[in-house]
């Protein structure tokens, strides 16, 4: 089981599927977007949305990716995710990816939001997110979500990442 669907007060927030491909490839074809590894053709980014959709059908229950669509117009947005994180083993990886249009409107935020008290039902102890520290954007969003930046960067893809955290509140 996936991700459940989520709404906020400006988003759907639902799975990514098979015929998402104009959707997809909006986000991940984009080199100012996905300035590690853009899809550059309409079939790579088909390939690419097939290994998600096959990634996420393997994922423990309540992991994976969705769209933040637009719940007024149904535009698509951008992505976010909730997965297995590359490092630390064992470890749940929050992200996101938005669409040049969508930038600077809260929309990351707002559609990462629930995903952390999501990641809490799940029994989760921490959620982390890695972003290269240059990416103002991304670390901004991290900090509205209310993560803290952890000790200790490493190496991915040829690009030094940090580490930001969020855990569960104390009750």
């Amino acid at each position: 089981m996936p991700i459940p669907p989520f709404e906020t007060d400006r988003l759907v927030l639902r799975p990514f599927a098979l015929g998402d491909l104009e959707a997809f490839h909006l986000v991940w074809g984009d080199p100012e977007v996905i300035w590690w590894g853009h899809t550059e053709t309409l079939e790579e980014s088909k390939e690419r949305l097939a290994a998600f959709v096959e990634l996420c059908d393997g994922l423990s229950e309540g992991l994976g990716w969705s769209w933040l669509i637009d719940k007024a117009t149904g535009a698509v947005y951008g992505d976010v995710a909730l997965q297995p994180a590359p490092d630390p083993p064992g470890g749940v990886e929050i992200g996101w990816h938005l669409a040049r249009r969508a930038w600077g409107n809260g929309y990351a935020t707002e559609g990462a939001a629930p995903l952390l008290p999501h990641g809490w039902t799940l029994g989760l102890a921490e959620v982390i997110a890695t972003i290269v520290p240059t990416n103002r954007p991304s670390v901004r969003v991290a900090e509205r979500l209310g993560m803290e930046r952890r000790a200790g960067d490493f190496e991915r893809t040829g690009l030094i990442h940090g580490v930001w955290v969020a855990r569960p509140p104390l009750h």
